[in-house]
């Protein structure tokens, strides 16, 4: 037993030997591993300390290589379609159309921190001095605010207004520093002007590479002995805007009126804001023209802000046979002076749509059902049933004639071999217009544009050269630089308007009526009436003391009337254009403001409308800056209201300015039926008008002879309305209609102390031959005024007097436009003969 105990001692202290020697051998396996761990640690954190270095290096040569703010080239907003000529000298390039507002854009992004500041854009010469607007003592510059947030890319909108005349030869763009007001970047392209007749036709495609084909097109290219792109011989620059991304059109109808025609295949319309949508929908009303191609197209309108507006509505998928196109394409294939073209005959049926018209809509000339266009105020949009694109069709020989005159709305052509050898393309019946600006955009500013000439042609010099077998050499004789739609300082109505102005607003010294009248009276006061006064008081002696004092009061009187009569005083008069369109109640409201003051004075002007576009307007054609005059720079600062700054007129003097801005009105003056069925013309518009006319205007039958109705309604308040009593019309430009009534209507009242007849026979005038697109179109025209300045224009400092009257101009209807014709001759029928060449 005690052996047994004995063995069972020794066991446990062997176990417990064992246990220790356990315990120790895992201490010192822990400490050997918590060592190294140690170790690892250190090392760890050391390869640690030298990675974050190296970071923070490579940051820091990151840093050296970004600038803190990287800021793009000054861009046109709707595309830099230039040639090789145009770029060969690899100098940045700015593409404008002279007299027109044109957008632009700018990427601009900043690195480290966020930006706040301003950009300014301003006209320059080679010399990088800015140049003055023609005629005046101005230089002129846009700015707007800039806002970056850091890190984040960001497209900056801008608006470059370039004068028809201007000698400026480049576009400085400056980006300012809000804080410390310092210049931070600078870009200065050169600018490549737009010849007047040329426009841009607009693509805004889902796949925008389809439509390259439209600029080889004779449509577009307009040839011309042999001449090529690169001489600027065409009429549309083509803009290929892809609709998947940011969509590239301005917010302003005044920055649209460079573009013609605008092609909309498969757009998401959600995507343009509700400016944009504003704006497209203004420009169709005063001429734009819409082509969409139907087929992927008129599905995703529906419901969209168009929708309205469309010709024709898709009621589903239809296939165009070569039955289906025959009729159609036999009447585009039909030349008059030249081989029939063959009929488009595709080996496949054709993918469609099946078309339904809207009211108010017509079919295009040819039938089948296939193309369908609708009047949208002086504007149109036309549809497609089938692909514009499909290949079939833009290889068929008589497509091109069908693009210029059915989907254009272009008078029909002539193709002929040229004098030196090579194709010209002109226009049958106006052969002197190839170059005409009429017959190129169907855009028309009533206040730009009536009554202008839009053409370049080549004329003979009036005198002859004195080699008698010698033919002189013909000059280039343009009319305007900057074609229709342009800003137009002395178009008819500018100059009507500036006539009125200077009239009313100039500062004429008294006449010698006025200064007898004033003597004749102080001496009345100062002797007999003075002598009566005190013999009748019984104090003659008095009328001594009393002289002095009438005197002094007398000097007062005559300066004050003097005042009065010379205008000494700060004053604001206006004459300004209201044109409104069929059933729209949005108006185009020109302004023509003179500011006269007797001390210097620096005007602020602000406008309520965000889309406003002002400049100062010039005095008169030698109102320019003379030798030692002083140059004054006004700003156009774009905010969410635009204010004019800086307009300085000096003492005693008139400045004028000129703007337009687009005003919503209560409702449309539209033309309705009364409960009888009678004509009548209805004011929803918000404004009482008086002196109201409605002009018609028709054509007979065959013939080219316009004939006009019209009828005197008188004062035509907000809400009511009045049935028209046309009668024969004589006369609408040699002398202003309704003489008569208007002078009854200005008897016993204070108004019509501004002559404006000369403005109204210019309102009262419709197109004139000039203007092929329209001579020939039926309208319903009404004419009346406001006696008063509208709102939407606050000057500061504040006029003491102010004057204005508004003349309001309402196309109350069209009728439509011509039957598309075919062209006569096609190229193939053009066989090139002459051999001539230059020698060497």
């Amino acid at each position: 037993m005690i052996a047994g105990r004995t063995d069972f001692r020794q066991q446990a202290n062997w176990i417990l030997a064992m246990r220790r020697s356990a315990m120790v051998l895992m201490s010192i396996i822990a400490l050997t591993t918590m060592g190294c761990r140690g170790c690892q640690s250190s090392q760890s954190t050391e390869e640690d300390g030298k990675k974050s270095a190296e970071e923070l290096k490579k940051l820091a040569d990151e840093k050296k290589k970004k600038d803190p703010l990287e800021i793009g080239h000054l861009l046109p907003l709707l595309g830099q379609e230039l040639s090789e000529d145009e770029l060969a000298d690899q100098v940045p390039k700015l593409l404008v159309k002279p007299g027109h507002w044109m957008p632009t854009v700018q990427k601009m992004q900043a690195n480290y921190d966020d930006f706040v500041g301003s950009t300014s854009s301003t006209l320059t010469n080679d010399r990088k001095q800015p140049v003055a607007l023609g005629h005046t003592h101005y230089t002129y510059q846009s700015t707007r605010p800039v806002v970056l947030a850091k890190g984040r890319e960001k497209m900056v909108d801008g608006l470059l207004y370039v004068p028809e005349d201007s000698a400026g030869t480049h576009a400085s763009s400056r980006l300012i520093n809000r804080d410390s007001e310092a210049e931070v970047s600078q870009s200065d392209p050169r600018l490549v002007k737009m010849p007047s007749y040329q426009y841009f036709l607009v693509v805004l495609a889902k796949e925008v590479s389809r439509y390259g084909f439209l600029k080889v097109t004779d449509t577009v290219r307009a040839e011309w002995e042999g001449e090529d792109e690169a001489s600027s011989q065409i009429h549309y620059r083509v803009v290929l805007a892809d609709a998947t991304e940011r969509i590239a059109l301005s917010p302003s109808l005044f920055s649209w009126t460079s573009i013609a025609y605008l092609v909309w295949d498969e757009v998401d319309a959600t995507r343009l804001s509700a400016e944009q949508q504003q704006a497209l929908v203004d420009w169709l009303h005063w001429g734009g023209r819409l082509i969409i191609n139907g087929p992927d197209s008129l599905d995703t309108l529906r419901g969209s802000f168009l929708d309205e507006f469309l010709p024709a509505k898709s009621t589903g998928p239809r296939k165009i046979s070569a039955a289906d196109l025959s009729e159609w394409s036999q009447y585009w294939s039909n030349r008059t002076s030249g081989k029939q073209l063959p009929s488009l005959t595709p080996v496949r049926p054709l993918s469609g749509v099946q078309l339904a018209p809207s009211e108010g809509a017509r079919e295009v000339a040819g039938g089948a059902g296939l193309f369908y266009e609708r009047n949208i105020g002086q504007g149109s949009i036309v549809v497609s049933a089938m692909q514009l694109t499909e290949r079939e069709l833009i290889n068929w020989p008589g497509f091109d004639g069908f693009l210029n005159a059915a989907l254009l709305r272009r008078p029909r052509r002539s193709f002929s071999e040229g004098f030196y050898g090579g194709l010209r393309v002109d226009w049958l019946d106006l052969p002197q217009q190839r170059l005409d600006a009429h017959l190129i955009t169907g855009l028309r500013l009533f206040s730009r544009d009536a009554g202008s000439q839009a053409n370049i042609q080549e004329v003979l010099p009036p005198n002859p050269t004195p080699f008698g077998s010698q033919q002189p050499e013909p000059r280039t004789q343009i009319d305007r630089p900057g074609g229709l739609a342009s800003w137009n300082e002395f178009g008819p109505v500018s100059t009507a308007s500036r006539e009125v102005l200077v009239k009313a607003a100039g500062v004429e010294m008294p006449g010698a009526g006025f200064i007898s009248a004033c003597l004749a009276l102080y001496l009345v006061v100062l002797v007999p009436l003075n002598w009566m006064v005190f013999h009748t008081l019984g104090r003659v002696e008095w009328a001594w003391i009393a002289a002095p004092i009438i005197a002094v009061l007398g000097t007062l009187a005559i300066v004050r009337l003097a005042q009065l009569d010379i205008g000494f005083v700060r004053s604001q008069t206006e004459i300004a254009l209201l044109e409104l369109h069929e059933d729209y109640p949005r108006g185009l409201l020109s302004r023509y403001t003179a500011f006269y003051s007797s001390l210097s004075t620096t005007y602020d002007v602000t406008f309520n409308e965000a889309n406003t576009v002002a400049t100062p307007f010039p005095v008169g054609a030698a109102g320019g800056r003379k030798i030692g005059d002083r140059m004054f720079t006004v700003s156009f600062e774009r905010r969410a209201k635009d204010v004019l700054r800086g307009l300085a007129v000096s003492s005693n003097s008139t400045r004028m300015l000129h703007s337009e801005q687009i005003v919503d009105l209560q409702g449309p003056l539209r033309l309705g039926m009364s409960s009888r069925n009678l004509q009548q013309v209805e004011n929803n518009s918000g404004l009482d008008l008086r002196n109201v006319a409605v002009v018609h205007r028709y054509f007979k039958q065959g013939s080219d002879q316009p004939l006009y109705d019209a009828s005197w309604i008188g004062n035509l308040r907000h809400g009511t309305s009045a049935v028209l009593g046309l009668a024969p019309l004589m006369s609408t430009s040699e002398q202003l209609p309704f003489a008569n009534e208007r002078a009854q209507a200005l008897r016993g009242t204070t108004t019509g102390e501004l002559n404006i007849d000369d403005l109204l026979k210019i309102v009262y005038r419709f197109p004139q031959e000039n203007d092929a697109r329209y001579a020939r179109r039926e309208e319903y025209r009404l004419v009346g005024q406001i006696d008063e300045v509208l709102p939407g224009a606050e000057a500061l400092p504040s006029a003491s007097q102010v004057e204005g009257v508004t003349v309001v101009l309402a196309h109350l209807a069209y009728g439509d436009l011509p039957v598309a014709q075919p062209d006569v001759k096609s190229r193939g029928d053009v066989k090139i003969t002459n051999t001539y060449l230059f020698d060497d």
